[in-house]
């Protein structure tokens, strides 16, 4: 009987393996604020959002961040399936934005989970930021930015599937 409980419980101990679980949802609302490289020009095309040792990137073409207000109701938008690609990113140990904007990144940090989204709507809608003292003078601009109908998937055939996920807002120094 001994024998058997000692076999129950190697194989308890070693047979369980959780592997690599889903990623069930990406939940980045509360924590972390979307930034890119200091100071954020317009035509911007890397923004991220760092949450300890999980990123959500962004990576565009240098037309959709531009300082121009866009139309009530009407933003601009890009089709990731067309151009432009977003990515949920999972690493072995806490980032910063040294991470992604460093000539040359750190070489110890290792991707351990990557969801692509390969198909979406990004959705941008541009505002100007006034002066406090001076309200005629814009100091910047904010783009707030919005995925719509986007499938984050990995390699193993796991997805995520958002009809809208706000990505958040960046600010845009005037030129």
């Amino acid at each position: 009987m001994k024998n058997l409980w000692f076999l129950f419980a190697l194989v308890f101990v070693f047979g369980c393996d959780d592997g690599d679980l889903p990623l069930e949802e990406i939940d980045f609302e509360s924590t972390a604020s979307v930034a890119g490289c200091t100071p954020v020009p317009a035509g911007v095309t890397l923004l991220f959002r760092i949450d300890g040792a999980e990123a959500l990137i962004l990576e565009v073409p240098n037309t959709l961040f531009i300082n121009t207000v866009t139309d009530e109701g009407i933003p601009r938008e890009l089709d990731l399936s067309v151009s432009g690609s977003a990515y949920y990113r999972g690493f072995n140990t806490t980032i910063s934005s040294d991470y992604f904007c460093s000539e040359l990144p750190p070489s110890d940090i290792q991707v351990n989970l990557e969801y692509t989204a390969n198909n979406g709507i990004v959705k941008v809608v541009t505002t100007e930021v006034p002066d406090t003292v001076d309200p005629t003078i814009i100091v910047s601009y904010q783009h707030v930015i919005t995925f719509e109908n986007i499938v984050f998937s990995n390699n193993e055939g796991n997805s995520i599937t958002y009809d809208t996920f706000d990505y958040g807002s960046i600010t845009t120094v005037a030129e």
